[in-house]
């Protein structure tokens, strides 16, 4: 079989979060209408989600946490930011070394080819080092290469008392840990996961872009939305959204009460930094304009208390988002990469809440390319709400340039491009294998078959 033709058996390690796992559920379906076997590694609460979407499952598990290592509930200010700092590395830490141990050997009993791996899946590229298999960097987002800090909006955790202090070193240990990626660890956790490396006979992190560097870094973010750059990494490729309707899960909504006022969609994501306030602000900005407001919550609050908000827009705790992105007038959101995209894939204007992890970053390139206005979550009011809302909904230039990304990122189809870039780096690395087979890579460690779920072999196989 020749290279080009061959057909691939991929793993992926993904990050649970829906802003992570829905569009690396879209690649890898793509690359399954191809040809190849896709199968994700990772906790089991994903699972059923992965199963739904036609892709195979591996279940790695997850490691438990003591009380000790989660912020105490009656501490408040700085305390409170120095307890959940703590929490935060003695979790990644704990993820680190647990993954570390464990995904190898699911994996090696699998027979997998390649290893598609999430920017922010921390080990991925070190177990891949550890299998001798060749690997992927996927970035859902703004790429942590190229930092998420955007000017005026890099404050996202204004609203705490370390956001609110100037050039604090634990905010700026803080911010570090937000950028973290496989390959942009620093401080605590650099050092924790080059211990590990060495545990297992591999040298320091540092090395391991020169000494096993991934065939390619693929992002979903387009050029067209990114800074402008004059160099980029000869292995790194931008695509476009990784998007597949069909990939949803279907959304109960009670689309009778639409009444044919245009439509403005509400969602501040499924972090936990949106809060009831919030909400309230935004259905007060949007009285007086004549528009119907759709809200979805997530699932951290009860739809119920929020019935008396100003204009009784409709709230739901879930939302059929691709369908109401298409009869939206306005769409108001925190910025997530995914909401973005499948927004201006509609050629439909945003005003952008940045609240947290790479939003601000995202708002700063929506603003730029004229798509968008921004009112960062830490100044958020109803009054600049109301000013921010007014300018996207009577100035068509806002509605024109977001047409002008649609036209774009309809040209793309980025998960055929992303699948694409995929197979020809591995079809060139067949080829180079075979005129130099004295390169060929082999396991860095001895696998066991210890920890291999009974259930992972029996329900599953790669080949």
């Amino acid at each position: 079989m020749l290279a080009e033709d061959r057909k691939w058996r991929f793993g992926v390690l993904s990050s649970t979060g829906a802003g992570h796992l829905n569009p690396l559920i879209a690649l890898s379906q793509e690359l399954t209408r191809r040809g190849h076997t896709v199968a994700f590694f990772g906790q089991p609460k994903i699972e059923a989600r992965v199963r739904d979407a036609g892709l195979g499952f591996f279940s790695i598990g997850a490691p438990n946490f003591t009380d000790s290592e989660l912020p105490r509930r009656h501490s408040s200010g700085i305390r409170l930011d120095i307890e959940t700092l703590r929490g935060n590395l003695a979790r990644l830490t704990r993820e680190m070394d647990y993954y570390l141990r464990k995904t190898p050997p699911v994996l090696a009993a699998a027979g997998i080819d390649a290893l598609l791996i999430d920017e922010i899946a921390l080990t991925g590229p070190t177990v891949a080092e550890m299998l001798g298999v060749p690997y992927f960097l996927l970035s859902t987002s703004v790429p942590h290469r190229f930092g998420w800090r955007s000017g005026w909006m890099s404050a996202w955790n204004g609203a705490s008392w370390l956001g609110r202090s100037a050039k604090s070193p634990i905010l700026s240990l803080q911010s570090a840990l937000l950028d973290a990626s496989a390959l942009s660890l620093r401080g605590t956790l650099r050092k924790t996961l080059n211990r590990l490396r060495r545990d297992v006979g591999l040298g320091p992190l540092r090395r391991l872009s020169s000494q096993y560097p991934c065939l390619a870094h693929i992002t979903q973010l387009p050029r067209c939305l990114d800074s402008r750059r004059n160099v980029v990494p000869a292995n790194f490729f931008y695509s476009g959204l990784w998007l597949n309707g069909r990939a949803r899960k279907s959304v109960l909504f009670p689309w009778g009460r639409l009444d044919g006022r245009p439509v403005v969609y509400v969602t501040l994501g499924t972090t936990r930094h949106a809060t009831p306030d919030m909400y309230s602000a935004i259905a007060e900005a949007c009285s007086g304009f004549g528009v119907q407001l759709v809200v979805a919550l997530g699932d951290r609050f009860d739809a119920a208390i929020f019935r008396d908000l100003p204009g009784r827009p409709i709230v739901v705790r879930f939302a059929p988002q691709l369908e109401l992105l298409k009869v939206a007038t306005l769409v108001i959101a925190h910025g997530g990469c995914n909401t973005s995209l499948e927004t201006l894939i509609e050629g439909k204007p945003l005003v952008v809440v940045p609240l947290a992890w790479d939003q601000p970053a995202i708002a700063a390139r929506l603003q730029r390319v004229g798509v968008a206005e921004v009112v960062p979550g830490t100044r958020l009011s109803a009054g600049l709400l109301r000013k921010a809302i007014a300018k996207v909904l009577t100035q068509p230039r806002y509605r024109m340039a977001a047409e002008r990304i649609q036209s774009e990122l309809l040209s793309l189809d980025g998960a055929q491009r992303a699948a694409a870039i995929i197979e020809v780096e591995l079809a060139g690395r067949a080829a180079r294998r075979r005129l130099a087979p004295e390169a060929q890579l082999t396991p860095k460690i001895a696998l066991s078959a210890e920890h291999i779920p009974p259930r992972a072999t029996a329900s599953y196989r790669l080949d």
